[in-house]
């Protein structure tokens, strides 16, 4: 289980090993009084990867997240067995769960969609009095390789033959993609990072950010609740409007990030293979949903 380190020797923890007694970030906490007679084993705790949908589904559980800025202005929780008994929560370098909680909530997307979304989400703003991150390295990638979508990191940085940057940016942009340099937060804190993180026997359930209604529906009906969530009770947190660049990615960008993301895919589908509540149709549908954007890969 988490050791307050990573699972690889290249990663380090942002912050120390957690336990629910400790004094946790302000965005870590949760909206209503928990259960104080619910014991471990009864509770779930939330593996929240960044830009995969966990914002969303943080509030819908009842985390701060980016729902407010502070307790009294969130009020998108959702009354549900689901948001009761997630009592806890895993985020990056935080790790505020029990290993003995009953089940581990993952919140997933298709890998490369989530990529290109952590990216864009750590593109600094040089408007800014300080723009870039004081514990990663955004500034190597960005500012000093010249990477302002993920597309041109790709073709320049990523693709074979192609003389668009130097050697020292290439191997930044793979290292980073990979997870093993710690220059974008969301790449770095990767699912193999939250999958290695937890016990290895622990009990996977999982929300799609693909399919968020269907899969908390069934979460909650696993838990022994009602499924009656639907499309119009979701809050929208943490998103922008993005630029037609910033999203575009061409063939050969595609084959090449799918390439690099290849270890992170089978992770991906790990996760999916080992949900209680992804059923085998289910697993289908997200396997034919992946090869629309990386199909040697799925």
């Amino acid at each position: 289980a988490y050791d307050g380190g990573k699972p690889y020797q290249y990663k380090d923890s942002s912050y120390p090993h957690r336990r629910a007694n400790a004094t946790l970030p302000l965005w870590f906490k949760k909206v209503f009084p928990l259960n104080k007679h619910m014991t471990p084993d009864k509770q779930t705790c939330f593996m929240h990867v960044g830009k995969a949908g966990g914002s969303t589904i943080g509030c819908m559980l009842g985390f701060l997240i980016h729902c407010g800025d502070d307790d009294k202005t969130n009020y998108q929780s959702v009354p549900s067995l689901l948001a009761a008994t997630t009592a806890h929560s895993f985020h990056r370098g935080v790790y505020d769960c029990s290993d003995e909680a009953a089940n581990y909530l993952f919140v997933i997307r298709n890998p490369l969609a989530r990529a290109l979304s952590a990216f864009n989400y750590a593109k600094p703003d040089l408007s800014e009095k300080h723009p870039f991150s004081k514990k990663y390295k955004d500034k190597e990638i960005y500012v000093d390789c010249d990477f302002w979508t993920l597309n041109d990191l790709a073709e320049r940085g990523l693709v074979k033959g192609n003389n668009g940057a130097s050697d020292e940016c290439k191997d930044r942009a793979k290292k980073a993609l990979l997870g093993t340099e710690n220059n974008l937060v969301h790449w770095f804190y990767n699912y193999q990072f939250y999958y290695e993180s937890m016990p290895p026997d622990a009990n996977i359930v999982v929300i799609r950010n693909e399919h968020i209604v269907d899969d908390w529906n069934a979460v909650e009906t696993l838990l022994g609740g009602a499924a009656d969530l639907t499309k119009e009770s979701l809050p929208v947190n943490n998103q922008y409007e993005k630029k037609p660049e910033e999203v575009y990615l061409s063939d050969a960008a595609k084959v090449v990030l799918c390439e690099t993301l290849c270890n992170e895919i089978q992770v991906y589908k790990t996760i999916l293979k080992r949900a209680q509540n992804i059923k085998n149709e289910q697993y289908v549908q997200s396997m034919q949903e992946l090869v629309t954007s990386c199909p040697k890969e799925a």
